[in-house]
């Protein structure tokens, strides 16, 4: 039987940690209750997650069994289940190369909308800012945007760019840095220990709570940003945890589903 009402496809690169996990079911209750009646299904973008939950013997995810799967093996279901149309909402801060993995993944049969990654539009970069700005340190902390970034396309970092340019335009002692590409760390960390900063609050701009916090952020190794500056520190969650993000991304869900109609 034909169903005429979208499925909502939710792609993510995957965790395999336990807390990245729950984060993950957080964010499919978010998306579940705002849109009760929607049929809602996940893909992860990563091989290696999805091989790796495999060979541990997870093949689905959260309480509800959601299944472990590529964006190809999503539309296989849905084209399966019956379905014609659905919105794919990438969990995503910029459109990178998983984003472009993701519109060009082949969709013969169904009808697709997809929504945009986090700083896409050209206004969301201000919208951003303004969700996190509550957790911004005082005066005497330096507080660091932490995001992933690409090395291998730099251009891909164009969005964090400029949000870097903004931050340092509307907020002292707010700096972006990204593990991968520009604008990188050093500048960043220059700056803080010449100022003369007591304290640094990371905050990251990471979906879950995974590997890059643990092992790149405040790990204990020699190369981490918390051995780097060494100083009194703090970090908050991942941006799952933070409802006025998690609003924008839905925001994006509900642009789809209105071009669906």
């Amino acid at each position: 039987m034909e169903i005429t009402r979208p499925a909502i496809v939710i792609t993510i690169f995957g965790s395999s940690s336990t807390e990245g996990q729950k984060n993950l079911e957080d964010i499919d209750t978010l998306v579940r209750e705002r849109y009760p009646g929607y049929e809602v299904r996940w893909a992860l973008t990563s091989e290696f997650i999805i091989k790796k939950l495999r060979e541990s013997g997870r093949g689905t995810m959260f309480e509800r069994k959601v299944a472990v799967q590529s964006l190809a093996e999503a539309y296989d279901g849905l084209r399966r289940d019956g379905f014609t149309k659905a919105s794919v909402q990438s969990l995503l801060v910029i459109a990178g190369s998983e984003y472009n993995d993701t519109i060009t993944t082949p969709a013969v049969g169904l009808e697709i909308e997809y929504g945009f990654p986090l700083l896409a539009p050209p206004d969301n970069v201000e919208r951003v800012v303004r969700a996190l700005e509550p957790k911004f340190g005082d005066n005497e902390t330096a507080t660091i945007l932490c995001s992933h970034g690409n090395a291998k396309n730099p251009g891909y970092n164009v969005q964090l760019l400029l949000m870097e340019k903004y931050v340092r335009k509307h907020h002292r002692g707010v700096f972006l840095v990204t593990l991968e590409g520009p604008p990188g760390t050093e500048t960043a960390f220059t700056e803080i220990k010449r100022a003369g900063y007591k304290k640094v609050k990371f905050i990251p701009l990471l979906i879950v709570s995974g590997e890059h916090i643990t092992r790149d952020i405040i790990g204990d190794g020699p190369k981490t940003y918390k051995s780097i500056l060494s100083l009194p520190w703090q970090i908050e969650g991942s941006l799952s945890g933070n409802p006025a993000i998690m609003s924008i991304w839905m925001e994006s869900i509900d642009w789809t589903l209105t071009k669906l109609k």
